[in-house]
């Protein structure tokens, strides 16, 4: 690429560990159709694996297209995220974890079309394929009811777009987030969705154009305590959100936080962890949408 050619989307990978699945990941970006320069900027969170030898190898071969970021110790997800992110010289971001791939080779140029042509959206993204390798019984199609979504979504339905399918325009997240931002690990891309639909909307490409890969585990008591945890980041998070918009959708939030006590109810419930997790399984009681508990009961004993 000249260096006088504007990027049009730089596609950040993330990885750590990936050595089985990076291949197929770079392919699937390597093989887009587009009218544009891209860039893969590959940010390695210190792989023990051989990761970083198969994204050398692709540097070597592509010299042009590849920006390598390799930590030399272990950041982190969040961080690594905004490090690679600030690489990025393109007009618009693409992401995908290492484990994931495209599975269209006009998906890039779809996505870039659509935000090119209406200023009222700075993300975009689409429908997925859930793939489980050890359990393909499980496969399924991830699709989104609406076209467009707005920031009062986001604080509603918290995580859900895929991070294979995000493209969003650059220089609008901040370059340097807030560092509460660092207190909830992995977590960046709620994050994200969050700090971009502050300057706009989303706009939903319902399309399956990536693979999202999913590890099939059974749930088990010794599991439970991470879960638990998980949930109460997940609302801590949601209530940080709310600040940081200024209390502006406290309604929307609340939302979030009631369904997830009650997934939380349903979690420790299924486990009939009961009496290991009193104290959460109490909170839940207070906190959970009931509604929602009755129709997931309703869903569950008319299967």
């Amino acid at each position: 690429m000249a260096m006088s050619e504007t990027i049009g989307v730089s596609v950040c990978v993330f990885t750590y560990n990936y050595e089985k699945y990076l291949s197929q990941a770079l392919d699937s970006v390597i093989s887009q159709k587009t009218n544009f320069p891209i860039e893969i900027i590959i940010g390695d969170d210190c792989s023990k694996d051989g990761t970083q030898k198969i994204a050398a190898e692709y540097y070597k071969k592509h010299p042009d297209l590849f920006v390598l970021s390799f930590n030399e110790k272990n950041i982190g997800g969040t961080r690594n995220w905004v490090n690679s992110m600030k690489k990025c010289r393109g007009k618009y971001i693409a992401l995908l974890d290492g484990d994931d791939y495209f599975t269209d080779d006009l998906k890039l140029q779809k996505q870039y079309d659509l935000l090119e042509s209406n200023d009222k959206y700075v993300l975009c993204f689409h429908s997925v394929e859930e793939r489980y390798d050890d359990a393909p019984e499980k496969n399924k199609i991830i699709e989104f009811e609406k076209e467009a979504y707005s920031l009062a979504d986001f604080m509603q339905k918290g995580w859900f777009i895929r991070t294979g399918s995000t493209f969003f325009k650059n220089n609008i997240i901040p370059f340097e987030p807030p560092e509460w931002v660092y207190d909830y690990p992995y977590r960046y891309d709620t994050i994200l969705h969050v700090f971009l639909c502050m300057h706009g909307d989303a706009f939903n490409i319902k399309e399956v154009m990536s693979v999202w890969r999913k590890h099939s585990k059974g749930m088990s008591l010794a599991l439970m305590k991470n879960r638990i945890l998980d949930f109460q980041q997940q609302i801590s998070l949601a209530n940080k959100l709310d600040e940081y918009t200024g209390f502006k959708y406290s309604k929307e939030t609340g939302s979030f936080i009631a369904m997830a006590y009650t997934e939380l109810f349903l979690m420790i419930s299924k486990a009939r962890a009961w009496f290991s997790y009193f104290g959460p399984f109490l909170k839940t009681l207070f906190r959970m949408n009931y509604f929602m508990l009755i129709k997931r009961v309703k869903g569950f004993l008319w299967k």
